[in-house]
């Protein structure tokens, strides 16, 4: 009768903890899933190829070329190159989560160029302007853009996400301005850490950029807006060029998870979304709009240009003040001197006389 009830209550036990316990990825243990599995087809490790150069699962082309060792060169630090790598299955996902990690250095302390970006579009392998992918694409693209093309507010890197349903041209002239959904700034070369990008697709709550740049698994959020309707499945893709400035940019690893939720009712949905939003939530910047992000991002922007306007201008008042002071002082002690001669050389002369 005792191992019967002790059985019983492992087993509700068990059920409790399938029903309300809730898994995490490595990377973002804040994140809530009933089960996290790893997809092999859209994940991408050392080596790389096989023997005969090649990967089940991924295709490389342009000026890409592979270092076994260390990762998959988009770019090499050479101007005017492209180069692309591109999963041959699209994701059949609903929710999943993509973390890659990323390499963007050259010798060049000054400048860097142009950038390289992330893809999630119905096309694949078609290279063209657009950091080394084609223009007018159809899906999501997420940019990494290195160098600007015309003046904008906050520094460079860029960090945008830009959606295009295949008939909208981006504006590199304008690094895109006003085309993304959202954006941050952030500093990509020469970084304490290795560089990563972790991108989470919850269907009808939330996506959300987060990038690793400072700190080994320390993660700052770049953007959590809602999330693109993906009309079709689309394939993982990443490319990059350079231009008269360059970069070499490069992939060292990619490795996807499916996030699996059970039946989720739609109240259920709408008590994620506004977790998702809720101010309380993660760094107390986002809320339901989708560009509220960015339009935050870009009012920080604005208050350290003006506070730097301010200290520009105190500096070039007390610059001008000091001047002044010191042209009066010349002045007045000048004439003071010339006072002081006329007389001694009015009598010298009549001395002489």
């Amino acid at each position: 009768m005792l191992s019967k009830f002790a059985g019983t209550l492992v087993a509700l036990l068990a059920s409790s903890l399938t029903v309300h316990a809730f898994r995490s990825t490595g990377s973002n243990p804040s994140l809530s899933a009933d089960a996290v599995v790893p997809d092999r087809t859209h994940s991408l490790f050392s080596p790389y190829v096989d023997s005969s150069l090649q990967n089940k699962f991924w295709d490389y082309g342009g000026d890409a070329v592979v270092d076994t060792n260390r990762y998959v060169m988009l770019t090499q630090d050479r101007r005017n190159e492209s180069g692309w790598l591109w999963s041959r299955l699209p994701i059949d996902m609903t929710d999943f989560e993509i973390t890659a990690e990323f390499t963007v250095k050259g010798l060049n302390t000054a400048s860097s160029g142009d950038g390289f970006a992330m893809w999630l579009t119905q096309e694949r392998m078609q290279g063209g302007p657009v950091f080394g992918n084609r223009n007018r694409w159809n899906g999501l693209g997420i940019i990494f853009d290195t160098y600007p093309n015309a003046a904008h507010r906050g520094f460079f890197p860029q960090i945008s996400v830009v959606q295009n349903n295949g008939k909208l041209d981006y504006d590199l002239n304008k690094d895109g301005e006003g085309q993304d959904i959202a954006h941050c700034n952030m500093q990509l070369r020469r970084t304490p850490t290795d560089t990563r990008l972790r991108f989470t697709y919850i269907k009808d709550v939330y996506m959300e950029l987060a990038l690793q740049t400072q700190e080994w698994n320390k993660w700052s959020s770049c953007f959590r807006v809602s999330p693109y309707d993906f009309s079709e499945q689309p394939y993982l893709g990443f490319s990059a060029n350079t231009g008269d400035v360059s970069d070499l940019h490069a992939i060292g690893s990619v490795w996807t998870n499916k996030l699996v939720y059970h039946s989720r009712t739609p109240a259920d949905l709408e008590n994620e979304r506004l977790r998702a939003f809720s101010e309380k939530e993660g760094n107390n910047w986002w809320n339901k709009n989708d560009r509220s992000d960015a339009k935050d991002m870009e009012s920080a922007s604005v208050f350290q240009m003006v506070k730097k306007l301010f200290l520009f201008v105190v500096w070039v008042v007390k610059w001008v003040v000091l001047l002044a002071f010191l042209g009066a002082a010349g002045y007045f002690g000048f004439k003071f001197y010339q006072q002081k001669k006329g007389p001694s050389t009015y009598k010298n002369r009549r001395m002489m006389a």
